[in-house]
């Protein structure tokens, strides 16, 4: 199911390929992470419900209560969970409520996280500007993600671009919506406390 979504997003512009590498990578260190956890409790790799606020918040440092909250709420039938079926499919293909919500938080932050960059953008180089330097986008992520160090928002940048990282000094002015379109289809997500 979340590869038919994930698809019908990459189809749509809404993701690259990075979004599902991302998402898988998150999703493979999240399981091992509650998995872990779910050890000291009992050999079955099953997790109290209880106990999941904390082990998320733990996780996802930067998730506010509230979406630490949703998460839980979607295993609110239950006590007792296996760890593992958070993250596989049912029958049908369907992934769990879980999953879905954690995906679906993932857009939304991303989101975010672009319409800050924009804010940033607007900031440094003027409200009337079609097109942005690269420099302006580097500054831009120093001021909203101030933990990303300059070789990620490189690498990032290079990624979002199709670029190997020496060619991210010859590109010239991008267009706006262009780098905002790209921006949100990418698989961005920040690295530490929002900045200033």
């Amino acid at each position: 199911e979340y590869g038919k979504q994930w698809y019908q997003r990459r189809v749509r512009g809404d993701a690259d390929d990075s979004v599902y590498t991302v998402l898988c990578a998150q999703h493979e260190q999240l399981l091992s992470h509650l998995y872990k956890a779910s050890l000291k409790y009992d050999s079955e790799g099953t997790l109290l419900v209880k106990h999941l606020s904390s082990l998320l918040q733990t996780f996802y440092p930067l998730k506010e209560g509230a979406q630490i909250d949703e998460l839980v709420a979607t295993l609110a039938d239950t006590e007792k969970i296996n760890v593992k079926s958070l993250f596989g499919t049912d029958r049908d293909g369907s992934i769990s409520n879980f999953l879905k919500k954690l995906y679906s938080q993932f857009y939304d932050e991303r989101g975010q996280f672009v319409k800050e960059l924009h804010s940033a953008l607007v900031s440094i180089a003027g409200s009337d500007k079609k097109e942005y330097q690269i420099q302006d986008l580097c500054k831009a992520f120093e001021i909203t993600d101030p933990k990303k160090s300059s070789k990620e928002v490189n690498k990032l940048l290079a990624k979002v671009f199709n670029l190997n990282l020496d060619q991210l000094s010859t590109v010239g002015p991008v267009d706006r919506e262009l780098l905002l379109q790209r921006l949100k289809s990418s698989g961005l997500m920040r690295s530490g406390p929002k900045g200033i």
